[in-house]
């Protein structure tokens, strides 16, 4: 396993790329020293993204990271670079130039012209030679969410070009680590049509890629070659990082982004944690927006509890690699920035905080008078550092939860918003509420001793060898509770699916929205509306193997499985009651540790930073965040009182004993608890 990290972030301006200079050289070195005085592990760079756009400059940019590197060196910090790997701006019209310099202020956007453009290239290769091709009419595929395009990780030219630049760059610079981005699909199944991809199709089927008026292939998941195509689109990114991690020196950190393996979205953009970890160390998860979310209908909110579920299959995906899980989060405060490091820390996963700044759309002179990561994080960052114990071992679930990649790549329900996603997100979401601290598997083990009761939402679709081990994980004691449409035979279900996406040709794509700009529109099969049932119970179809009908999301059914769970599963030696908090437990050889992290929140924003805003992108200058809904006394269900642990409160928790339990007493607004038990 590798060792856990607190990221911070190394911001690259405009005015650092006057270099070398002696002011921005006095620049570093403040910087890096606030860095180490933070407490961070490591700084990730921001700026510069779209990398292959500052070819002509690789040179000044490479000076300028080795001589970050040397300083954060010389206090014990690392540095990471993260750039994409294969996005590059390209504007046709002075709009289009303007809406990304303003809204992408965090890349810090810089693009040549088309003219220009056309002859670029890198030892002898031409980059325009790499794009990824639209497969409705064969020209280069276009992404309107920023204004640019993209290479083709299926592209051996590109790949090997990309290979060779981070050998480079690692040469160059003296980093630490890399998060390189983006060798994926944004413009779902639009992309990609280039001669290599068309030739990945035939070696796999024999066929050449049907035109898109084809709707016998085209969202046809009862082709095969339709499967096949989903398949080796995901399979590129794997191969993309096994051959990018090859090159890379021994020990080097190697990431990328993420943002949701599990997601409806997935099969589409070609997105999965299990495919980066063939060569990455580590599994980002992007909690894009604000945390805790803010009540702005024009930047993203979403609720806490989807950041615990979505994290959930790349903790498993992370675990069978023995590798670790980390959240990119922002915040502005120090108040957002110790709730942000505190959902990363009940979630089992290392925190890499931004104050993502420039996508407030303020005025350079107002930005330089917030704070930076390192004045809002190192009190939390400090905590974990001296108190490295408290965040230790593998996470202990009341339950584990079956993640079926059958059902997510080859099957239309895996890419429905309400198929698929919908029941094992319901599932989780339950069980998070229930205090269960839900585990993902995405096998059956051979024994049942780990897991003793495994939960099977809505697997419509498994392979032979997942039946098979299913059967042995029964033969072994272990229990399945189904419910919804499940490909285990005995679990006789009458419901029909659709496999097939219907609609036009030409709405089976993702669109640019309505402004033509950073938004973009998910085709309507997607959100395809399935019929409902009632009714229904459940029953033994086989030893061990209880089936219910009805999905997650339906009327009646999670009582139903939960009191199946109840019934099955071993009594939990620690059970904690506290309502408006999230429950996670951990278990090291010397503790078992218990996250209470507070659900839901009442937030406001600097109204005066609010009002002078010239767009809104993503994220509000959350000034203030305090914990509601929370019970001040929760009761703990255990042998012995727990250690309490309280990392923002000089206040201590009150612990007594109450009848078969202990209540525990926290303070007022405590949105973050640590309980220890010895084991």
């Amino acid at each position: 396993m590798r060792d856990a990290k607190r990221i911070t972030t190394w911001w690259i301006r405009w005015t650092d790329l006057d270099w070398p200079s002696p002011d921005n050289l006095d620049k570093i070195r403040r910087n890096a020293d606030r860095i180490a005085a933070s407490n961070a592990t490591t700084a990730m760079v921001f700026g510069t993204h779209f990398r292959w756009d500052y070819l002509p400059y690789f040179t000044i940019l490479h000076d300028y990271l080795a001589t970050v590197a040397e300083e954060l060196h010389r206090r014990g910090v690392e540095l990471y670079d993260h750039h994409s790997v294969n996005l590059v701006h390209r504007y046709d019209t002075r709009e289009q130039m303007r809406h990304v310099m303003l809204h992408s202020g965090p890349h810090l956007p810089f693009s040549p012209s088309r003219e220009a453009a056309a002859s670029w290239e890198y030892h002898g290769r031409r980059l325009n030679d790499w794009r990824m091709i639209d497969v409705r009419d064969g020209s280069p595929l276009y992404y309107p969410q920023y204004a640019g395009e993209g290479f083709c990780p299926n592209n051996p030219e590109f790949v090997d070009a990309y290979v060779q630049y981070a050998k480079e760059l690692v040469r160059d610079t003296g980093i630490d680590g890399l998060s390189a981005d983006d060798p994926i699909h944004y413009m779902h199944f639009a992309s990609c049509g280039c001669r290599y991809c068309r030739a990945a199709l035939k070696e796999r089927t024999g066929l050449d890629l049907p035109p898109v008026t084809d709707r016998s292939f085209w969202g046809n998941w009862d082709n095969p070659a339709w499967r096949a195509w989903c398949d080796l689109r995901l399979d590129a990114t794997g191969s993309f990082f096994r051959k990018l991690s090859a090159a890379l020196p021994e020990g080097f950190e190697l990431m990328s982004c993420g943002n949701a393996s599990a997601s409806p979205k997935a099969v589409a953009v070609a997105t999965d944690g299990k495919q980066f970890l063939q060569g990455c160390t580590r599994v980002n998860l992007e909690m894009g927006g604000n945390t805790p979310p803010y009540h702005d209908p024009l930047t993203t909110n979403r609720p806490i509890i989807l950041r615990y579920v979505v994290t959930s299959l790349h903790q498993a995906q992370a675990l069978e690699k023995g590798a670790r899980c980390y959240g990119t989060v922002f915040a502005f405060t120090e108040t957002t920035a110790n709730i942000a490091w505190a959902a990363n820390k009940a979630l089992g996963s290392d925190c890499h905080l931004i104050t993502l700044k420039p996508r407030l759309g303020l005025p350079q002179r107002i930005l330089d008078t917030l704070p930076d990561e390192s004045d809002i994080v190192g009190r939390a960052f400090t905590y974990e550092k001296e108190h490295p114990a408290r965040f230790e071992g593998a996470p202990e679930g009341h339950a584990a939860v079956y993640y079926s990649y059958e059902t997510r790549d080859h099957t239309l329900f895996g890419s429905l918003y309400t198929g698929y996603y919908a029941d094992y997100e319901a599932t989780l979401r339950t069980l998070l509420r229930r205090g269960d601290s839900p585990v993902t598997v995405t096998a059956f083990p051979p024994d049942a001793r780990e897991h003793p009761v495994i939960l099977l939402p809505s697997a419509v679709r498994l392979s032979e060898d997942e039946l098979a081990a299913l059967r042995v994980y029964l033969k072994s004691g272990g229990k399945v509770v189904a419910t919804g449409p499940c490909a285990v035979p005995e679990c006789a279900s009458d419901r029909v699916l659709p496999n097939v996406a219907d609609g036009a040709p030409e709405d089976f794509f993702r669109k640019p929205g309505a402004d033509s700009g950073i938004h973009v529109t998910d085709p309507a099969w997607q959100k395809l509306e399935l019929p409902k049932r009632t009714g229904g119970s459940f029953s033994e179809v086989a030893p061990g193997l209880f089936f219910h009908p009805g999905r997650a999301t339906e009327d009646g059914v999670t009582e139903a499985w939960t009191a199946q769970l109840d019934r099955l599963a071993p009594p939990q030696p620690v059970t904690v009651d506290a309502e408006g908090y999230f429950v996670t437990v951990f278990r090291s050889e010397e503790s078992r540790i218990i996250h209470l992290f507070a659900e839901e929140y009442e937030t406001d924003v600097d109204h005066k930073l609010d009002e002078m805003r010239y767009h809104r992108s993503r994220v509000n200058y959350v000034n203030h965040a305090k914990p509601i809904r929370v019970s001040r006394t929760v009761r703990v269900h255990a042998e012995s009182a727990p250690e309490v642990f309280l990392p923002f409160h000089a206040e201590a928790a009150q612990i007594v004993r109450d009848g078969d339990a202990y209540a525990v007493t926290l303070p007022e607004d405590c949105f973050y608890a640590i309980l220890r038990f010895p084991v």
